[in-house]
């Protein structure tokens, strides 16, 4: 089975002490945040490696950005798949759209039977750019997959929807699904691996290798502003002996007319 993971890199924003919008008020400020493999694109590598290593085959690692977006193909190599490609293009502010239109172009490059995303992204978290990649190459999908049973020609996913219901499909390939978290528990990466995939070759690509250009791209959304909600209200610490707090908290509570 010749499978095509896409991924992405995102901002990590778990151990910031404050998030602020940048002056462009159409993005955050960057520039003292790490970054990292979006959370779910690391179960996307391990669905994708286990299917690989049952049912041989082949799998590339597919991201778009610039250099710097290379740890994450690398992370992917040592994972265990078997090439990466990076489109050379900023396309962190651009519509999933655009970022469908180029990843479209990329993907009919290669062989496929299974293309696989995260089911969102920890940055934006639109869920959208699976779907809309699904719908150009005009193959069928299935998103928020939380299982999956491959054989010749099918796979058996199912999805998860609102209140835990669970949703089963048979899918004729090729196809496309986008993975949810807790699928499975993504490997631990060895130095062995890590160094393995440090002297593998990455490919990089342009958008006039893919016979694109920006002037062609027109986004179908347009970000106006980002901003960051409102404060609610400050949490009150009760400090004191275990007698005195709980006779704070009642008069908490009893004001507040909880009872």
């Amino acid at each position: 089975m010749d499978i095509i993971a896409c991924i992405k890199r995102v901002p990590d924003t778990s151990e910031a002490d404050v998030v602020k919008i940048d002056p462009s008020q159409k993005d955050i400020e960057k520039d003292r945040l790490a970054f990292k493999i979006n959370d779910w694109d690391e179960y996307v590598l391990e669905a994708a490696v286990q299917l690989k290593e049952k049912l041989g085959g082949t799998l590339t690692a597919v991201t778009i950005g610039p250099k710097e977006w290379d740890e994450v193909l690398r992370r992917a190599l040592a994972m265990g798949a078997d090439s990466a490609i990076r489109i050379d293009q900023d396309v962190s502010a651009d519509d999933p759209h655009i970022v469908a239109i180029i990843l479209d172009k990329v993907i009919r490059r290669l062989p496929y039977d299974l293309v696989l995303f995260g089911a969102q992204s920890e940055d934006f978290g639109s869920g959208h750019l699976g779907a809309m990649v699904a719908e150009i190459l005009g193959i069928p999908h299935a998103t928020l997959v939380i299982n999956l049973e491959a054989e010749e020609k099918k796979i058996h996913v199912q999805r998860e929807l609102e209140a835990g219901t669970l949703q089963s499909y048979t899918i004729d390939l090729p196809a496309l699904l986008t993975i949810h978290t807790g699928i499975n528990q993504p490997r631990y990466i060895s130095m062995g691996g890590i160094r393995r995939a440090m002297q593998k070759e990455l490919q990089v690509m342009s958008l006039s290798d893919l016979g694109l250009s920006l002037d062609a791209l027109t986004p179908m959304v347009k970000l106006e502003e980002m901003r960051l909600p409102p404060k609610g209200k400050e949490a009150e610490l009760i400090t004191g002996a275990p007698e005195e707090t709980a006779g704070q908290l009642a008069k908490i509570l009893k004001d507040a007319g909880i009872f």
